[in-house]
């Protein structure tokens, strides 16, 4: 078993790139209800900065989007399993399009319900309720 160096806790942020900063602070504030954070002046390097609890999302502007045919490259958000089911039917309320539907599946024993969305870029969003590290 491998041990994590002792000073790294856990995550600050995740970044991903989008083409339409506007377009992907819409989703994440008004359909998934990310805070939106004051950022640093870049520059001229154009992105947002988003919290959900504890943790952030960064948004950097890219010209394009990588290509990631292929690839489930994705980040995943946390949703208490006794929430799952109505936090499932508000992202559906708000607009939320699922490129996978809710559905349940078996990891290792253990029932683990997820869907997966897509923002206006096409970055990959998992919803799930695996349980967080304690």
């Amino acid at each position: 078993m491998s041990t994590a160096v002792k000073g790294l806790v856990a995550y600050a942020h995740v970044n991903i790139p989008v083409t339409d900063v506007e377009a992907a602070d819409a989703f994440y504030i008004k359909k998934l209800g990310l805070e939106k954070l004051p950022r640093p002046d870049f520059g001229g390097f154009e992105g947002s900065w988003l919290r959900l609890g504890p943790s952030q999302l960064h948004l950097s502007k890219v010209d394009e989007m990588p290509d990631s045919a292929g690839v489930m490259s994705h980040f995943a958000l946390y949703i208490p399993a006794d929430e799952f089911d109505a936090t499932m039917a508000e992202l559906a309320e708000r607009g939320v399009e699922f490129f996978i539907e809710p559905n349940e599946r078996d990891d290792f024993g253990v029932a683990v319900r997820s869907a997966f969305a897509r923002d206006p870029d096409g970055n990959l969003i998992e919803f799930t309720d695996v349980a967080l590290f304690e």
